[in-house]
């Protein structure tokens, strides 16, 4: 390869993952509040509403609820705070129910911190 292509190709690299950073860096801004609302509501429990997120729902849901990925982009849903319980308890096909490996009070966390999103 010429060197000019390699630089090219490895500069376009650098900015791409610049971008990805940035972009990460606006979701964790933009679910700072509802994070700090969930965690500071259920701080009894311990809980870390970002982590149990990213274990349990990032598979399907990315950034955190705020992107469309293999689920669909929770951030602004219409559902009420108990249907969003119910789909998480339950599950709606394809996304399996949660209610066997979720404590109810997680359950409860996650519905309101979807609920908590921006839109």
């Amino acid at each position: 390869m010429r060197k000019s292509f390699k630089f090219a190709l490895s500069m376009g690299a650098v900015t791409l993952l610049c971008s990805s950073a940035a972009m990460a860096d606006d979701i964790d801004a933009a679910i700072a509040p509802a994070v700090a609302q969930v965690n500071e509501k259920y701080a009894e429990q311990k809980l870390d509403i970002k982590k149990l997120f990213s274990a349990k729902c990032s598979w399907c849901h990315q950034g955190y609820g705020m992107k469309q990925a293999d689920g669909p982009k929770l951030a602004g849903t219409a559902k009420t705070h108990e249907q969003v319980v119910k789909q998480i308890a339950n599950g709606k096909s394809p996304m399996p129910g949660f209610k066997s490996q979720l404590k109810d009070y997680e359950i409860q966390a996650l519905a309101d911190y979807i609920k908590a999103l921006p839109q």
